[in-house]
């Protein structure tokens, strides 16, 4: 988003067409079947020397051009590259030309097939006027009240549900047989659960090394209580979420994780969206080498290396959509057809497309982009489909609208806060703004005016000093950070899995996702109702410490004491509209129940039919 200083995370949010939409690919290179998936360490994401090892075919020896220059050093050759970039690149991909079967989990990605390239239609003849653009302001977002407010592992539940979790341990169980036909290995549900709630878990109290949390010294009891080290230790190298006897033949690179995400996506577009949604680039962290190029390099992102998303938020964070990137055969991956005429759209228009396709009906909803994304085609696309849309653009992509040049507005004459602007005959606002930077910018939302101000700071005068903003400038700056809030929030305790298999990374993150969009849930549920709701943290451990299921609520031999802790809204008795709080918690059942001289809810809750 355009930031105060014009920039975005660091860099002029005009100027990304450099650094952040190169994605620099490592060449594939096969493990060595000997090494084992059973890791004594974390080290898993350790440079491993192949002796079986088969140069690409492509040259490797040839420099990048920033490779040159006038040090005598020695410089890391980088190897060709995959560029998803502008709709008049051609993207060239690398893949596997031997077909080879990956059945063994130390083997790196499959590698995409070249699909055919879809001839673009002609240009539309379009004309522009010095006219402002005027639309009435989309409707403010209305959150429906909940009867009461759920537990954490309810809300975590609704995403990462029992149907995920019987899928994980049916593969988990097939692949253990499959690696070794005479073996005993066997899990469950519960034990899956288990699992998962260590990862949560260890996300907050994180320690150097896995074997801390067993070790005498430094023993963590909700870990070490839960599960033995061994046997965490063997279901995370066994855990599973694909056959892999379906692989020949696919072109999904993402195969082996793919169902988790599908199952993610289903339920997380079910959500209601804010009128608002933002679509950028989301980096899971990942410095292995088994990836090969499905691990990509974007300067100036937090996570510089890992692989690429790209979502579809809302404006408080929630992640309503993910399209994984694996080259050219991403969206065809991705399950969700093309149309006729999005075909006809550039390589990153597409992916904006498809991300809106899967929103509710979006009369009244609004699409906010960076450069990467946005061009004159995508614009016109989604006014057709009743969808707003505002975006920074490139210069080479907006259709050639009578704007002031850049190299003009850039002139030292020119003061911060010029802009020049023209709408064309079917509604479209082009913009050119002059902040630090100089911005462009496409929108069918918001127009020019009412002006508002900002404040910069000037070299000269040594003070801050007004300057003029668009109002659609504004509006880009203040909604353009859905995807950045769910990055924070992911990144504030993440599950730690390294691994020797690359896309046990993206198994991690959606754990991490699926916990951060339930918290956002939960906070409007809270926010709907008048209550206080619980931090990202205290969050994340009542999920791991989640209710039981009746069999043990109703278990009376179990040791039901009350325990007096903070104050939270009683499970039992609270209501939409009557919402009765309590400081006594069951020890078993992890839930508040009120306990005083005029309710008894912590009876009755365990006296409850089942």
């Amino acid at each position: 988003m355009v930031t105060s200083t014009g920039f975005k995370n660091g860099t002029p949010s005009s100027l990304k067409e450099g650094a952040e939409s190169r994605d620099f690919i490592q060449p594939i290179s096969e493990a060595h079947p000997a090494i084992s998936e059973d890791e004594d360490s974390d080290s898993g994401d350790n440079d491993i020397e192949d002796p079986d090892f088969i140069p690409p075919s492509h040259d490797l020896d040839t420099p990048d051009l920033s490779d040159r220059g006038p040090s005598g050093k020695r410089r890391c050759v980088r190897p060709t590259v995959e560029v998803l970039e502008d709709e008049d690149d051609d993207e060239d991909d690398l893949y596997d030309h031997n077909n080879n079967r990956y059945e063994d989990d130390d083997q790196p990605a499959p590698q995409a097939k070249r699909p055919t390239q879809e001839k673009k239609s002609t240009a539309r003849l379009t004309t522009w006027k010095m006219v402002d653009l005027s639309n009435p302001p989309l409707p403010e977002y209305q959150h429906s009240p909940p009867d009461f407010i759920g537990t954490p592992f309810e809300y975590f539940s609704r995403y990462f549900s029992p149907q995920v979790i019987e899928h994980i341990t049916y593969q988990t169980n097939l692949y253990a047989t499959q690696k070794d036909v005479n073996t005993t290995f066997t899990t469950t549900e519960d034990e899956m659960l288990n699992f998962v709630a260590i990862l949560i878990y260890m996300g907050i109290a994180e320690l150097p090394s896995i074997d801390d949390y067993w070790a005498m010294d430094t023993r963590v009891p909700q870990v070490a209580n839960l599960m033995s080290s061994k046997r965490f230790r063997l279901m995370r190298r066994l855990v599973h979420f694909n056959d892999n006897t379906q692989i020949p033949g696919t072109v999904d690179r993402f195969f082996k994780i793919r169902p988790l995400f599908s199952f993610l996506n289903t339920v997380f577009r079910k959500e209601p969206q804010t009128p608002k949604q933002s679509v950028d680039e989301v980096m899971v962290a990942y410095k292995g080498k088994t990836a090969g190029n499905l691990r990509q390099y974007i300067k100036n992102k937090p996570d510089k290396w890992g692989f690429k998303l790209f979502a579809r938020a809302s404006e408080d964070g929630f992640i309503h959509d993910m399209v994984l990137y694996q080259g050219k055969t991403t969206l065809e991956a991705h399950g969700v057809p093309l149309m006729p005429e999005q075909k006809t759209l550039g390589a990153t228009s597409q992916i904006v497309s498809v991300l809106v396709s899967t929103m509710s009906p979006s009369t009244t909803t609004a699409i906010f982009a960076d450069n990467f994304f946005t061009s004159l085609e995508l614009v016109r696309y989604l006014k057709d489909k009743n969808c707003r849309y505002t975006g920074t653009a490139r210069d080479n992509r907006i259709g050639k609208p009578p704007l002031k040049s850049i190299k003009e507005m850039e002139k030292k004459a020119v003061p911060r806060g010029t802009y020049s602007y023209v709408t064309s005959d079917d509604g479209i606002l082009a913009l050119r703004w002059k902040d630090n930077k100089t911005v462009t910018l496409l929108s069918t939302d918001m127009g020019v005016e009412p002006m508002s101000s900002v404040h910069r700071y000037c070299s000269e005068t040594k003070q801050k000093e007004e300057v003029s903003c668009p109002a659609v400038i504004k509006s880009y700056n203040s909604s353009m950070g859905g995807i950045d809030k769910s990055d924070m929030l992911v990144h504030l305790y993440r599950s730690p899995m390294k691994s020797k298999r690359w896309y046990m990374r993206l198994f991690a993150y959606a754990i991490d996702v699926s916990l951060t969009n339930a918290w956002v849930i939960y906070k409007r549920d809270c926010k709907a109702l008048g209550v206080d709701g619980l931090s990202l943290k205290n969050f994340r451990i009542q999920v791991f410490s989640h209710t039981p299921d009746d069999f043990v609520r109703f278990d009376l031999s179990l040791f039901h004491a009350p325990l007096y802790t903070t104050r939270q809204t009683c499970k039992h008795c609270s209501r939409k509209g009557h919402i009765l709080r309590s400081n006594i918690l069951c020890r078993v059942c992890k839930v508040h129940l009120c306990l005083n001289a005029d309710r008894n809810c912590f009876i009755t809750y365990h006296e409850a039919v089942a």
